[in-house]
């Protein structure tokens, strides 16, 4: 393990270089047969559980049980298509960097309002590759158009005469010379520059302006990849991040990066996520560039690429580390939220039951993808018919309540359990804090699905830049959904067992109910203590947050924490032991 002072540190204290990714999984974690017999005595369980409310339904309340059941049925579903993609999995090795001839690759870096010193370490952490500084281009586009990012590219270039670095001014937005409104205009301008200046060039990486290079081997990984298997359109790699101690939001995607997109990778479904990324340029020219049809291009990008008879490839290296992540409320909001509304658009209006040209595995794994940002709405129904229930004095079910609480526990742990296997080695605690996570973001995901189906295929919805600080604060108004929620769990609770419990624990306390307004009220309770996360004494607002030494991955230890701000601190709020998509961005999805 390198020590914290092995780490050359910038003008800000912050490293500029990342460790290696966490050692190969035990044993346990490589068989297939776990996770299969796992899946298969989920899913019997799923169809006895769902069998028995069906059965022990209450013909006078169907206004409760009803939608209760049809919640279960949908939820049941997207867990059999789960295992059906989760079936089949790539072992998480990678051989080791090949040592070959290094051919020519574009770099192209898009930034619009990242600090300059952020761009820098960005652009520094790629010219530290083990690869030759006389086969790399890197291209810079500004869409800022701001004179310290063009000094700084000209100071670098100074300072690296082996590389070739171009500062590259893409159209201004919503003129007829650009092609793609934001990110997506960006990089196809610079795809072009490429061309005309390089045209030799035959592979391109995308960065994004704040992710560092993980891996110093990080090209010869992909490239190497690309080169020997020519059928091959792109290689992802994982992205990671800088985050507070205990990961609040779940940035680092531990879940989706080192367990599902093995998955994706093994049905040939692997996808762009956007930094990380190699393509191999013909390919991309052959689907016509990066797409501008959805909000962002990466997940769209290899999606058409399938579509061609093309292939994506994953390999889990540690390609792109973020500088920042979004860890105030707004802010995370935005970043999950862009991306629920692009995977849901493609699942509405490019819909994988009916785009041409994608395999049988495929449509699986694409449809899983937005079934989970769907499953939000039967998830608030889970959420409300059980509180509803206490506070109505109802009961859904004709059992005993011995009986309703023993299957729903039985239950809960048996998912639990089987999401801990799909993790591959994630710990509980973030297993817990993806469900804090997925319950707490239910209203953004709604919304999204709304916004998916109301904006329709032929217009857009406008795209925002993810914020590159941390803005601390009491974010009570974003999170009032979830208070609501939680208010009407805590009253439902309290009137249920102020009316029922005076004359003892009996069979008229709904201890099934109870159950379910308790596990869902913590998962509330949880996310809504992140609202005020990184509050303290002495906080200025809207400073970035600048992450602290990074620590060996291997040593199961954040990969950054928030340094002091001012006078004060960004406090590490304590969070208890999370479909790009997950994603999950990298998007997720469990």
């Amino acid at each position: 393990m390198r020590s914290e002072k092995a780490d050359p540190a910038g003008d800000d204290g912050t490293p500029e270089h990342v460790p290696p990714p966490p050692p190969p999984l035990p044993s346990l974690w490589r068989d297939d047969r776990l996770r299969r017999a796992m899946g298969v005595v989920l899913m019997a369980a799923s169809f006895v559980y769902v069998g028995w409310i069906a059965a022990e339904l209450r013909a006078a309340d169907l206004w409760l049980s009803l939608p209760f059941l049809s919640a279960n049925v949908f939820l049941v579903l997207l867990l059999f298509v789960t295992v059906c993609t989760n079936w089949r999995r790539l072992a998480p090795d990678v051989p080791g960097p090949e040592r070959f001839a290094a051919p020519d690759v574009a770099v192209l870096v898009p930034t619009y309002n990242e600090p300059p010193a952020m761009v820098r370490r960005t652009l520094e952490s790629v010219l530290a590759q083990n690869w030759p500084h006389e086969r790399l281009v890197i291209v810079v586009g500004d869409d800022g158009h701001r004179t310290a990012v063009r000094e700084m590219v000209e100071d670098l270039r100074n300072r690296h005469p082996g590389a070739v670095l171009h500062y590259h001014l893409p159209p201004r937005k919503n003129t007829p010379e650009r092609r793609g409104d934001a990110k997506d205009g960006n990089l196809n301008s610079m795809l072009a520059f490429v061309a005309d200046a390089h045209p030799a060039i035959g592979f391109i990486e995308t960065r994004d302006a704040d992710d560092l290079v993980g891996d110093p081997d990080f090209l010869r990984h992909t490239v190497g990849h690309l080169a020997r298997r020519p059928g091959v359109a792109f290689v992802q790699t994982i992205k990671d991040s800088r985050v507070s101690p205990g990961d609040p939001f779940g940035n680092r995607r531990r879940f989706f990066y080192r367990g599902i997109m093995l998955s994706r990778a093994a049905n040939d479904s692997a996808f762009p996520c956007g930094s990380g990324l190699v393509w191999r340029r013909a390919h991309l020219e052959l689907i016509g560039g990066f797409p501008t049809w959805n909000l962002v291009e990466d997940l769209y990008s290899g999606y058409l690429a399938l579509q061609r008879g093309l292939r994506g490839a994953y390999l889990p290296v540690l390609g792109a580390v973020g500088q920042v992540a979004p860890e105030d409320v707004p802010n995370v909001y935005k970043q999950l939220g862009t991306w629920a509304l692009d995977t849901l658009r493609i699942f509405f209006w490019k819909s994988p039951l009916t785009a041409r040209g994608l395999s049988f595995r495929q449509r699986l794994q694409f449809l899983e993808t937005g079934l989970f940002y769907i499953s939000s709405v039967p998830t608030l129904v889970l959420m409300l018919t059980p509180a509803l229930c206490l506070l109505c004095d109802v009961r859904m079910f004709r059992t005993d309540v011995v009986a309703h609480i023993a299957y729903s526990i039985f239950y809960v742990t048996l998912l639990g359990v089987y999401m801990f296997v799909l993790g591959n080695g994630t710990s509980w605690r973030e297993v817990w804090r993806a469900k804090q996570m997925w319950v707490g973001m239910t209203f953004v995901y709604i919304n999204a699905c709304a916004r998916a189906v109301l904006y329709g295929p032929g217009r857009k919805p406008e795209y925002r830049v993810t914020r590159k600080e941390q803005r601390a604060g009491l974010y009570l108004k974003e999170v009032a959904p979830q208070i609501a929620l939680l208010a009407l769990c805590v009253a439902a609770l309290v009137r249920h067992l102020v009316q029922k419990y005076p004359g003892g624990l009996s069979s008229e306390i709904d201890l099934g109910s109870i159950f379910w307004v308790a596990n869902y009220g913590v998962l509330l309770l949880c996310f809504i203590r992140r609202s005020w996360f990184g509050v303290r004494a002495g906080h200025r607002e809207g400073r970035p947050c600048q992450p602290g030494p990074i620590r060996n991955a291997s040593a199961g230890s954040p990969i950054g924490s928030c340094k002091a701000l001012s006078t004060g601190s960004v406090s590490a709020v304590s969070s208890p032991p999370n479909r790009s998509r997950t994603g999950t961005s990298g998007r997720t999805s469990s």
